[in-house]
């Protein structure tokens, strides 16, 4: 008799221990991301190579319709003239095959526009943005 309940419990720790335990399915691969904050800017010049702090400036994902403008650092002598263009800020919202931002701003005396146009993709299951088009400077 003890020998069945010896049996019968063993049979029991076995049972539960071998059960299927329900998780949740991972959609995205299980990556490791660096801590870095990446970003893609783009510096407005003038004809004669000078940073120019613009005005009316506007980054728009052609896909979304959605701004991706973030809060530009205020204007220091290191910075005149850069605009970010997308950050990791926006990696989820972005698609994997890349997304067409279209820039804009305006000069703030001759008030000419310009435009350019960037692709930058992240995706649901990236860490960083990355750009793979588009120009570092844009002269007004």
């Amino acid at each position: 008799m003890k020998k069945l309940i010896y049996i019968f419990s063993f049979s029991l720790v076995f049972v539960f221990a071998c059960s299927a335990t329900k998780t949740e399915p991972v959609e995205c691969a299980q990556m490791i991301c660096t801590q870095e904050f990446r970003m893609v800017q783009v510096k407005f010049k003038d004809a004669a190579g000078n940073p120019v702090t613009v005005k009316d400036y506007s980054a728009i994902n052609k896909r979304t319709g959605t701004s991706t403008v973030q809060n530009n650092e205020p204007v220091t002598v290191n910075n005149q003239g850069i605009y970010t263009v997308a950050s990791d800020a926006d990696v989820k919202k972005l698609s994997e095959a890349g997304d067409v931002i279209t820039v804009s701003a305006t000069h703030p005396t001759t008030n000419n526009k310009v435009t350019a146009e960037f692709v930058v993709n992240g995706g649901k299951c990236a860490c960083h943005i990355n750009k793979v088009s588009g120009p570092s400077e844009v002269i007004l």
